[in-house]
């Protein structure tokens, strides 16, 4: 991950989970996919997680994380639209994809 992304997202964070707060945390790339992860990594595609967040049960690798996938790829979407993105590009910088 590229050294600057990774020092603004753990400002950004100051070392607790930006879902719920835990401290301690572990860098989360809310877009994935074969290919897509560097050409696509900027500070607001990387998140910063607790452990339960990124890797429990609901979290977003969890069994059950799929809800929680979605809302921060969700919230990512809104976040271009309030830039004043229009929806083609929006689903460039998602990947193809609208959420």
């Amino acid at each position: 991950m590229n050294k600057k992304i990774v020092a603004a997202v753990l400002e950004r964070s100051q070392g607790y989970c930006e879902v719920c707060g835990r401290a301690g945390v572990e860098l989360h790339h809310i877009l994935g996919g074969n290919g897509r992860r560097r050409q696509q990594e900027r500070t607001e595609t990387v998140i910063a997680l607790c452990y339960h967040c990124h890797r429990g049960n609901h979290g977003v690798h969890g069994k059950n994380g799929l809800e929680l996938n979605l809302r921060l790829k969700r919230g990512l979407q809104g976040y271009y639209f309030k830039q004043g993105m229009d929806e083609d590009k929006v689903r460039e910088l998602m990947g193809g994809k609208l959420y």
